[in-house]
């Protein structure tokens, strides 16, 4: 199971830096969870929308790599719907709409652990060459 999705796990150093994981992958949707500290707030205590718009960025990239090719983000259509100050994470959750020959369409969101949505997207993914 550990070489299952081997491009969806490449190490990435922005992730790991933003304490953000993966939970679980599969070809159509990803799970990643993000353990918050005090540097993942913005000045009145909330989780940052950075840190929100990172989540879903990501876990739209670890989906796309599912099937084995390498994407970037060409685009991203985010709504901010809630915020929290309590709570030690959130997670990210992709699932993919439309897998086309070069571009891959996700529908990511971010949550609390109880199920809250705190931010919403449509994440374009374009494939590179092989």
């Amino acid at each position: 199971m550990e070489n299952e999705y081997p491009l969806s796990k490449l190490k990435n150093p922005f992730m790991e830096y933003n304490g953000i994981e993966i939970c679980e992958v599969s070809l159509d949707h990803s799970v990643l969870k993000a353990t918050l500290t005090a540097d993942s707030r913005n000045p009145y205590g909330m989780v940052h929308g950075g840190l929100l718009y990172t989540m879903m960025d990501c876990v739209a990239g670890v989906t796309a790599r599912a099937d084995n090719h390498h994407y970037v983000t060409q685009s991203v259509h985010v709504n901010y719907l809630s915020n929290i100050k309590d709570g030690d994470e959130i997670y990210a959750e992709g699932t993919v709409s439309r897998r086309g020959s070069t571009i891959t369409i996700i529908h990511a969101f971010v949550r609390t652990p109880d199920g809250e949505r705190l931010a919403e997207a449509t994440v374009n993914m374009f494939r590179l060459p092989d």
